[in-house]
């Protein structure tokens, strides 16, 4: 995926970042928009995502190439998960 293998089991934001070609400010935003959530917190306290949150975020990356809105991605990935 991006160019880069995927080995860890769960990613801080930083790298989830890296991996996709992204900021972790853009996740923030997919998070706030409730695109994306991370799997769970670490003990500090930071975000961590797991492997499916690096597809699901190639999904909104693709559909937004697409150009489909944030609305409409969000209304797909509701119907995915159902």
């Amino acid at each position: 995926m991006y160019g880069r293998s995927v080995i860890a089991t769960r990613y801080r934001i930083g790298q989830l970042a890296g991996i996709a070609g992204v900021s972790p400010s853009a996740l923030r935003f997919y998070e706030e928009a409730g695109l994306l959530q991370p799997g769970e917190r670490s003990e500090a306290g930071y975000r961590l995502y797991g492997p499916e949150a690096a597809g699901r975020l190639q999904f909104i990356r693709r559909a937004q190439g697409l150009g489909l809105t944030l609305g409409e991605i969000h209304r797909l990935l509701d119907r995915r998960l159902s």
